[in-house]
This record gives C-alpha cells, sequence and structure tokens, in this order.
C-alpha cells in the first residue's frame, strides 16, 4: 500500500480510471461513485495541491506529482458530464471553485514545470475543465 495508490494519492488518477470504466460499459462506476469521487476531489484537494509546482516528481506527500493537479481536475469534469444534468450544479461549483482559485496573475495555470510548455498544457486543462463546470441550457 504505497502512498501513491492509497486515497490521497490517486485523488487526480481516479478520475480518469472511473470516467473511462463507465465509458465502457462498467456498472459498477454509477452515479453513487462519480459524485463521491466528485466531492473526495473537492475536500481532500490539499493532497494534490501539495505537489502543484514541485519541480521533482513524486516528492509531494502520498508521492502526488505536480503534474496530476490539472489531468485530475479535467478527468474530474468529463466524469461530471456522466451524471444527469440535472445533478451536475453542485459539482461544476466546487470544480469551478477549485480551477479559478489557481490561475496566476498572468491569466495562466500550470502545475508541473514540464519544459517551456507548463503554461500551455495546465491552461488548456484548466479551460476545458472550466468549460464543463458551464450550467448546462
Amino acid at each position: 500500500m504505497r502512498g501513491i495508490n492509497r486515497p490521497g494519492g490517486s485523488l487526480g488518477r481516479t478520475q480518469c480510471c472511473n470516467c473511462a470504466l463507465r465509458t465502457w460499459g462498467d456498472e459498477s462506476i454509477t452515479d453513487d461513485v462519480v459524485k463521491s469521487w466528485l466531492v473526495r476531489l473537492y475536500v481532500r484537494n490539499g493532497w494534490l495541491d501539495i505537489g502543484r509546482k514541485r519541480p521533482v516528481p513524486h516528492e509531494a506527500w502520498f508521492q502526488v506529482a505536480g503534474y496530476f493537479y490539472y489531468f485530475g481536475h479535467y478527468y474530474a469534469a468529463l466524469s461530471l458530464e456522466q451524471l444527469p444534468t440535472s445533478e451536475q450544479r453542485p459539482y461544476q461549483h466546487m470544480l469551478a471553485r477549485l480551477m479559478l482559485d489557481r490561475q496566476e496573475k498572468n491569466g495562466a495555470w500550470w502545475d508541473y514545470p514540464l519544459y517551456d510548455y507548463h503554461d500551455a498544457y495546465g491552461t488548456a486543462f484548466a479551460i476545458m475543465t472550466l468549460q464543463r463546470c458551464l450550467p448546462k441550457g
């Protein structure tokens, strides 16, 4: 049970796994599972945030790497879209708040110093997440 495989270390990665499994028909990934992991991502976000912007991957608690941050939130937003539209709003608010609170002074978002394109990929993930936080209809 290495830290990276425990709930605190898997917050960002579990989102994409749940999304993929549900997309491919795994009936064990119910609406309640999606909702539970969206709440966990919000409530336990500090675990991911501790790893954000660190130059060495997996040096943070639970072996979280900075590049899990916006990746995980993007897939959380995709999972959110798998819920009925009438049940999405509270989770949209949570994800939007996390994204907006982390925007840099220059307007970009970044989580890991990746060559010279960390602003571009971080901003792309954040914008794609925010786009899914807009109310439907």
